[in-house]
């Protein structure tokens, strides 16, 4: 069975994780994030956060440990992540990414213009400044 738990932005284990693949830490700790650790019979599976903002949610800081990997554990995390913005009241995900693009397009994100996105969604640290290069997928949930 898959678990899912929330934990604050400063969990050292989400922050190694995060440093480990080279993604950025820089505003994990800010307000109005919203981070879970995923398990599977007390295994590791990997984390993941969301910001929300009325329907519209950007996913981000989904990461598998090196370990976990080519197990299903990301597609099991992204889901997971995706129920979390379902139940947390989101109806659309918006996510930023260089590496991992083609991964989300098999789980139904498509690329997307970043002026297509929601203001409040582009407003974020994560696409203003962050990954301000990075392309924009998109997926109603």
């Amino acid at each position: 069975m898959i678990s899912s738990t929330p934990i604050p932005g400063n969990d050292p284990k989400f922050l190694a994780a995060l440093t480990a693949a080279k993604l950025p830490t820089d505003d994990v700790g800010e307000p109005d994030r919203s981070f879970f650790r995923f398990e599977r019979g007390g295994r590791l599976l990997g984390f993941g956060g969301f910001e929300l903002y009325g329907e519209d949610a950007l996913l981000r800081s989904v990461v598998v440990p090196q370990e976990s990997r080519g197990t299903g554990a990301g597609r099991t995390v992204a889901e997971g992540m995706l129920r979390e913005i379902s139940n947390a009241g989101g109806t659309r995900a918006y996510l930023l990414t260089t590496t991992a693009a083609d991964f989300f397009k098999h789980l139904g994100f498509e690329v997307i213009d970043r002026e297509d996105a929601p203001s409040a969604i582009l407003r974020t640290r994560q696409a203003s400044s962050i990954c301000s290069s990075a392309p924009m997928l998109f997926r109603a949930i």
